[in-house]
């Protein structure tokens, strides 16, 4: 076990009449040890208190400490935690030649320069990672506990070309990883990230060959293309980013793997179509969606949501006091239904925080939306990409309260769901399923 690998377990909340109350459980106490054990994340939680038994809980309540029995043997035990991971994350050993972190500019708020690493935010979360820092001790416990599935960031196969990519001496032992856990039955999805000109074209090929070959129990393969700021502490050169015809040319080879791949994909981001001036794919072109909190088919979701329910629900002409406000690529998505039609005004925010290039929603920095409202005259009420806020606020740390005093408009954030849109569109919330 690492150092500071376990710690107390924060609880945030308790539900009432559960067996974590009736033990005593409050908010804010901090469970030490479960039957004596330490406590790493949630799923020791979980693991440790699945069997329907009386566990002995050590519990430390501001400055007294006591024990707890607790019951579970009348199903969930109730209990939400601040934090998943109750020790400290595994962060990444690599030195990636793109890597998104080292590109952003300073100032921003501190959680955003920690590069995780971590197998268990994998499961939990999704989150993508690339298998090079992992023990044996991790390897054997994602085996032993099934923690299935994960997302690893795979980006090539050939030795030379990954040593290059990700810097790092374990980035070719991460391979022989990623075929024990294939043999071992774990779910795995994998993500190339293509910088132009070095794993793209022929190396791309051969990537998915080996993919083909010899990790040929992979569940899902999504590419995206590389993200670049133009104002980050580090840059990466012009030249390495995709424009319409180099993204034409990906699409193009990607469609010459789908057959040979099958249901694996390869599925190309939404990125790409957008760089290349296409329309998003029809909805079976991505399957059953395995990668779409990676950027890949959400707009195509959106799409055929947005459509079907206005097929659905009777929508009248919607004040044009009200703005929907994205960045290009939401705008691109949002576009071909017609919301301007109803009334609605598209706002298309352009990122100075990071540049022109950086065109996703989750990016937009809040004064940005406060400066675009501003510009924008006879608005009284705008909504906002749900995915551009954490924590209540957005990536440069301006909450929505102050992005609407700045301007004086109403602001929301929403869901990016089609439901969510025109719910709060129609301001009918039983309008829309």
């Amino acid at each position: 076990m690492r150092l500071k690998a376990s710690g107390p377990a924060v609880v945030e909340s308790v539900e009432p009449g559960s067996s974590a109350a009736e033990a005593g459980i409050r908010r804010g106490d901090r469970i030490l040890t479960i039957d004596g054990r330490p406590l790493r994340d949630v799923i020791d939680c979980y693991v440790l208190l699945a069997d329907g038994n009386v566990h002995a809980l050590k519990v430390r309540r501001g400055s007294r400490r006591m024990e707890l029995s607790l019951d579970t043997g009348a199903g969930e035990p109730g209990i939400r935690f601040e934090s998943a991971l109750f020790g400290e994350v595994m962060k990444c050993n690599n030195r990636c030649v793109f890597c998104f972190v080292d590109q952003l500019p300073p100032g921003l708020r501190d959680s955003l320069y920690v590069k995780d690493d971590d197998y268990r935010l994998s499961f939990l979360e999704g989150n993508f990672i690339t298998l090079t820092n992992l023990t044996g001790d991790d390897l054997k416990r994602i085996i032993t506990d099934r923690l299935s599935p994960l997302y690893v960031s795979l980006h090539a196969t050939d030795p030379a070309l990954r040593k290059a990519i990700f810097g790092s001496a374990g980035a070719n032992r991460a391979l022989k990883v990623l075929a024990e856990l294939l043999e071992e039955g774990i779910e795995i999805h994998v993500q190339i990230v293509l910088v132009r000109g070095m794993n793209d074209g022929a190396n791309l090929d051969g990537t998915l060959g080996d993919i083909s070959s010899k990790y040929g129990k992979v569940s899902s393969i999504g590419v995206v293309p590389v993200g670049m700021t133009s104002t980050g502490r580090r840059r990466s050169p012009p030249n390495t980013g995709y424009d319409r015809d180099s993204a034409l040319n990906v699409l193009s080879q990607l469609d010459e793997w789908r057959k040979p791949l099958g249901t694996r994909g390869p599925y190309a981001s939404d990125e790409f179509f957008y760089l290349a001036g296409e329309e998003p794919p029809p909805s079976d072109y991505y399957g059953e969606y395995p990668q779409a909190e990676n950027g890949i088919g959400l707009a195509r979701m959106l799409i055929d949501g947005l459509d079907s329910t206005m097929r659905r629900v009777e929508i009248k002409t919607i004040s044009n006091e009200t703005a929907v406000v994205t960045a290009p690529m939401g705008a691109w998505a949002l576009e071909p239904l017609g919301l301007e039609g109803l009334g609605v005004k598209l706002l298309v925010c352009v990122n100075s925080l990071f540049g022109e290039g950086v065109t996703v929603a989750g990016l937009l920095p809040g004064k940005d939306i406060a400066r675009k409202l501003r510009e924008t005259a006879g608005i009284k009420r705008a909504l906002v990409p749900g995915v551009s806020l954490s924590e209540g606020s957005f990536i440069d740390g301006i909450t929505l309260g102050q992005v609407s005093s700045q301007c004086g408009v109403e602001v929301k954030a929403i869901p990016v769901s089609a439901s969510a849109l025109l719910e709060d569109l129609t301001h009918e919330s039983g309008d829309a399923p």
